[in-house]
């Protein structure tokens, strides 16, 4: 099977040697809706929903010495939405359809394995509960750059997800832990538009299984467009600033 093979934040050109590590509360960020009359709206809990952008989204890793990918060639929201003061909405999930594992962390060699979390048809993986809040990234030369922080309900104790597999090499149960910072890959994130395309950004942490050396070789790629479902379709969507 041919598919894109994307290393992380494969779509944008960024340097992360460069970047200053450092992330800060931006509560003083919110959203803001413009609807069809292009009249400014409260955010008013609008439900988020995905649109692919690449044909597949996928994990890298290395578990107990194992290198390996899943890749999923769809995905969904389960009941995200905007919430006040610049938050995502508390128990939201991600559902991911068309999941494959992958050997030697390349997606070259399929396993053949049956991949899910539990209670979902083979090939879907969903998230557990998920929060979410925009954070402000200060780049080295003190340039400032919004990112949406998404993690589990729990915060730090929490599991972002747990994939199961049967059948092939890797382990039975992949916990994946830490947290993600989604950016807006066209640097549109204050911008009023109907989609943004978003990626995997800079202070993303994740592991699978322990936190050990492995986790270095952790990472996402692909990208997804994010628009307003619901009665708010179609409506404009963005960061506003202070």
């Amino acid at each position: 099977m041919n598919r894109t093979k994307l290393g992380l934040l494969g779509l944008c050109a960024v340097v992360l040697g460069i970047m200053a590590m450092s992330a800060s509360s931006a509560q003083a960020f919110s959203w803001l809706l413009l609807n069809t009359k292009m009249e400014a709206v409260p955010y008013l809990n609008a439900l988020l929903a995905y649109r692919s952008d690449t044909k597949d989204l996928t994990l890298f890793t290395k578990e107990v010495g194992i290198k390996f990918a899943i890749t999923c060639s769809g995905e969904e929201t389960v009941g995200i939405s905007l919430a006040a003061e610049g938050k995502l909405n508390t128990g939201g999930k991600i559902k991911y359809t068309g999941c494959e594992a992958y050997g030697k962390g390349s997606l070259e060699e399929a396993l053949g394995c049956k991949v899910h979390s539990a209670g979902q048809a083979a090939g879907t993986v969903e998230t557990g509960k998920l929060k979410g809040e925009l954070v402000l990234h200060e780049l080295a030369g003190g340039t400032k750059e919004l990112l949406t922080k998404v993690e589990p309900e729990a915060g730090s104790t929490g599991t972002l997800a747990t994939i199961l597999t049967e059948g092939c090499v890797i382990p039975e149960s992949n916990p994946v832990h830490g947290v993600l910072y989604a950016r807006d890959c066209e640097g549109k994130a204050t911008e009023h538009k109907a989609e943004h395309l978003i990626v995997s950004g800079p202070l993303t942490s994740l592991w699978v299984g322990s936190d050990t050396a492995e986790h270095l070789e952790t990472s996402v790629s692909g990208s997804v467009w994010v628009l307003l479902a619901g009665p708010h379709l179609g409506y404009l969507f963005g960061w506003m600033e202070p």
